[in-house]
């Protein structure tokens, strides 16, 4: 399930008139939502209601959930792409050699066709 928009509204202190919790008085609204079982159905959620203090407190922890899957990401593609380079490095000696090792050129094809630990 996707959400296309979030909105914020801080709500009129004559709207909070008589709440059972005032301080509750920032309204996050969810756009459509399609679920993913039920092709042409769409969801409208309901708007929830939090404090300001909620809010700041979402607003850093989603940042430092994304820095770490960025960090993530930037290890997983660092790995990848020295694994590339090694078993490029490997294919270009095989070529230079004049005599190409068969098993050499086999274990290169082999680990572009898999990607995954390099084996020597």
């Amino acid at each position: 399930m996707l959400i296309s928009r979030i909105s914020l509204r801080l709500l009129p202190s004559e709207e909070l008139v008589g709440d059972p919790f005032p301080d509750a008085c920032v309204q996050l609204a969810f756009g459509p939502t399609r679920p993913s079982d039920k092709a042409r159905a769409v969801a409208v959620p309901e708007p929830v209601r939090v404090t300001p203090a909620d809010l700041v407190r979402l607003r850093v922890e989603s940042g430092l959930a994304l820095g770490e899957i960025r960090t993530e990401m930037q290890r997983a593609e660092i790995a990848w792409r020295q694994q590339l380079s090694r078993r490029y490095g490997d294919g270009r000696l095989a070529v230079e050699a004049r005599a190409p090792d068969i098993s050499l050129l086999q274990r290169v094809l082999e680990g572009l066709r898999n990607p995954g630990p390099v084996s020597t």
